[in-house]
């Protein structure tokens, strides 16, 4: 009799455990409906970051002219168009706990956004580090990837490549690969 409870048990478990991990179809184009356009805009500023990124890293001394400038307002610019994160959690969306798992990791992505540009234009230009916005920076593209992957059922069997902790240097520390006087 307990070996039969416990079976019994075992197969509800599993069964709410696999009903949670399934967003119907519906719920999907419910989201998609919603969010399609704004996950551009969201991919778009990921991109824009990650290049305004590299350009300060190759060029820093360059930051204050006008392209870099623009590159910033278009990361702003769309993120305003993605939604800001207030207006992002109000968002009438289907019930599903991973799609709302999804959404709130989606609205995270947001933030560390809005944070990396803040350190960006706070502390590099100034000439402070870039590795707290390349931080999140990372994380909001995992975040992103990962989400994108499961709305839109992409089955390539391709691994998002996990976020990459950026190294941390003293000042006048070169790293290896720079370090030509070997």
């Amino acid at each position: 009799m307990k070996k039969l409870k416990l079976f019994c048990v075992l197969v509800c478990s599993l069964f709410v455990f696999s009903c949670e991990e399934k967003i119907s179809q519906e719920d999907l184009n419910s989201y998609k409906s919603i969010m399609d356009i704004r996950l551009g805009h969201l991919g778009n500023a990921i991109i824009i970051q990650g290049r305004l990124l590299d350009a300060f890293n190759l060029r820093n001394d360059r930051a204050d002219e006008d392209h870099f400038k623009e590159a910033e307002e278009l990361v702003k610019g769309n993120l305003e168009l993605f939604g800001r994160p207030d207006e992002l959690k109000k968002l009438s969306i289907p019930s599903s706990g991973k799609l709302r798992k999804i959404h709130s990791s989606l609205i995270e992505a947001s933030e560390l956004l809005i944070q990396a540009s803040n350190a960006l234009e706070d502390n590099a230009w100034l000439g402070g580090s870039v590795s707290y916005a390349e931080r999140n920076l990372e994380i909001a593209r995992v975040n992103f990837q990962t989400a994108i992957k499961e709305i839109y059922a992409i089955e390539d069997d391709k691994e998002i490549k996990p976020a990459i902790e950026p190294q941390e240097y003293e000042v006048g520390e070169k790293p290896e690969r720079f370090d030509f006087k070997k």
